[in-house]
């Protein structure tokens, strides 16, 4: 009798841990295939700070917005360029960071990606509402230089 309810109880723990571990495969697989493009690193984890319109941080690593250029926060624009960074993509927030795999080389030791912000693209939002530019020297090179978000603000 001991050993069956031993037995059910491994049974039990087994199942549930399998369970939880296909539910947590099955969310990051139906996330990559959506959003994720290529084949550089692509993670999701919680906004840590803002550093100013084009850079932010997530899960401490330092993020630089893909073919984005704002202002620096002493120039002109820079602080609005931040707020709009801020409001759009607020540090405690869920963000999905996709590495450009025509620039893995980085910039200045920040990661060079697309940005999702509550499915929302920050790279193209940030350019659509004209806090930043296009970095038009990188649109041949980077992976999302076709896009229509980069197409459309010069690309």
């Amino acid at each position: 009798m001991k050993k069956s309810i031993l037995a059910a109880i491994v049974a039990l723990a087994f199942l549930s841990g399998s369970a939880l571990i296909g539910f947590l495969l099955k969310s990051d697989s139906e996330v990559r295939p959506e959003i994720c493009q290529g084949t550089a690193a692509c993670f999701m984890g919680k906004v840590t700070a803002i550093t100013d319109g084009d850079t932010i941080k997530v899960e401490g690593n330092a993020i630089r917005l893909a073919l984005s250029s704002a202002p620096e926060l002493h120039e002109s624009g820079g602080i609005n360029a931040r707020e709009f960074t801020i409001q759009f993509c607020p540090v405690g927030s869920i963000a999905i960071v996709d590495e450009d795999d025509g620039q893995r080389q980085g910039s200045f030791g920040r990661i060079i990606a697309a940005v999702y912000c509550n499915d929302m693209l920050l790279n193209a939002a940030i350019l659509d509402a004209k806090k930043a530019t296009i970095s038009e020297e990188f649109c041949g090179g980077s992976e999302f230089g076709n896009e229509a978000w980069a197409k459309r603000n010069g690309c």
